[in-house]
């Protein structure tokens, strides 16, 4: 087709690219099919079993797994890659990291190649080996792909072919199955740590990237400030100003193949974001263990975010819990300076709300039936001072209280209702009825007998001042 096209001048699109993937394998949680964990005894040896070994460092990438033997030699394992058509076979390589120094080129292990022609009950297969030597420090990995090896049969020990690779004895046998592609180190007893291996075929390329332990980071506590229940991964929790709280960390793994499911050892830092902060930022740490947390002490003034986010170490990845919101509402102090009044008189209401902002609403409220009507309205003052009142129209007992607006990362709040009797007007008292002032008038007594313009001589003396 290609050449037709270019006995026709049209220039051939290019080869579609193949299709690049990173799968992340946790540990040895190795996916059932595609990878798979080998060990054998080393020529002349002895097979030992090595212990899982982690590593977190920038050697082979984030993390690396590896296997640890302790300096006791005689035997190897690692893990085996299935390649689906091995007559498509380009590359083919794991990278190694040795932390000792090599011995000379002593041999470390093989690399051994599987080309199964019949997977049955009985298979039947081809095998090539590659001795490996000499390695240390990081190794990037010889690509399998080149390596020309004789083929033996299943037996071990009858020669099919000489000095091929895999994708040529593939394509000689008409790709018959698959392969198996086996990586295995130890010989001298030398710990190591692998990731990174890599597939590539003409359909596409896969990198297994080999990661910690994954982890699960969990915050916990008490639900209510006074209950003694547990919750574990909490996400809302409601204070008032000045309450405190203590929140609980610590951390679990679903397990890798080695490592069982359950809680783990670690150390975690507690983050908070206040209200109106950017982002959160670290606030306190603490470890954990199997059977124990790490305790953190707070208390919020406003509105916080908290998360419980774990470093990690060799063996676990980090991880970080869910985020718990802690509302706070605030704290209100509220009087009657008198629970008595007259109708007619106000019932008055002063108090203070803490954190002590001004400009935040409050409302007087009084309870009508079941019902909280509003009955006056203000805004705090400087250091949240307030002051409400509102007239008692009618006589009986009255039931007050003080609502207060969420604001400025606290939240709403409301006082206890408070009791006011309010007692009828007095009766008007009735007024005495002022009795009349009578001043005696003097009677001048005048003889009939006297002349005309006579005083006697006492009305004289009367009306003469002394």
């Amino acid at each position: 087709m290609t050449a037709a096209l270019a006995a026709l001048g049209v220039v051939p699109p290019p080869p579609a690219l193949a299709a690049a993937q990173t799968v992340v394998v946790n540990g040895y949680a190795f996916p059932h099919g595609v990878l798979e964990y080998v060990a054998d005894p080393c020529p002349g040896g002895v097979l030992r079993a090595p212990y899982a070994a982690y590593r977190r460092d920038d050697v082979l990438g984030d993390h690396a797994i590896g296997l640890a033997f302790g300096g006791q030699s005689g035997g190897m394992a690692g893990v085996a890659v299935w390649v689906a058509e091995p007559s498509t076979l380009l590359d083919a390589s794991l990278a190694t990291y040795h932390p000792s120094v090599s011995p000379g080129f002593a041999r470390d292990g093989q690399i051994v190649i599987r080309l199964y022609l019949d997977e049955g009950p009985d298979p039947l297969w081809l095998e090539g080996r590659y001795d490996v030597s000499g390695l240390g420090g990081r190794h990037a990995g010889d690509d399998v792909a080149d390596i020309a090896t004789d083929w033996y049969w299943s037996d071990d020990a009858t020669l099919a072919d000489e000095d091929r690779t895999l994708a040529q004895e593939a394509d000689d046998w008409g790709s018959p199955g698959r392969a198996r592609i086996a990586f295995e180190l130890g010989c001298r007893g030398r710990d190591f740590f692998f990731d990174d291996l890599r597939i590539r075929t003409t359909t596409g390329a896969t990198t297994y990237d080999f990661e910690g332990v994954p982890s699960q980071a969990f915050i916990s506590a008490a639900p209510t400030h006074h209950s003694s229940d547990l919750e574990r991964g909490i996400t809302r929790l409601d204070l008032v100003k000045g309450q405190d709280h203590y929140l609980l960390a610590d951390a679990k793994t679903p397990g890798d193949g080695v490592w069982s499911p359950g809680y783990v050892p670690g150390t975690a830092t507690l983050w908070a974001r206040p209200w109106g902060a950017p982002d959160f930022s670290p606030v306190a740490s603490g470890g954990f263990g199997t059977d124990t947390y790490a305790q953190f002490h707070v208390q919020p003034d406003r509105q916080t975010e908290y998360q419980v986010r774990t470093s990690g170490d060799d063996t676990f990845e980090a991880s970080t819990s869910a985020t718990l919101l802690v509302t706070v509402a605030r704290q209100v102090d509220a009087r009657a300076p008198a629970t008595r009044v007259r109708q007619g008189q106000p019932i008055r209401v002063k108090g203070r709300v803490a954190p002590g902002d001004a400009g935040v609403r409050v409302t007087l409220q009084r309870k009508v039936g079941k019902h909280w009507r509003t009955v006056d309205r203000a805004r705090t003052r400087a250091n949240g001072r307030f002051a409400l009142r509102v007239r008692a129209s009618n006589t009986g007992r009255w039931t007050v209280r003080v609502a207060v607006a969420a604001a400025k990362g606290n939240g709403a709040s409301v006082t206890p209702g408070t009791r006011i009797r309010v007692l009828p007007r007095p009766l008007p008292q009735p007024q005495p009825v002022p009795q009349p002032v009578y001043v005696p008038v003097p009677v001048t007594h005048v003889p009939t007998d006297a002349p005309k313009g006579t005083v006697p001589p006492s009305a004289h003396h009367r009306l003469t001042p002394h």
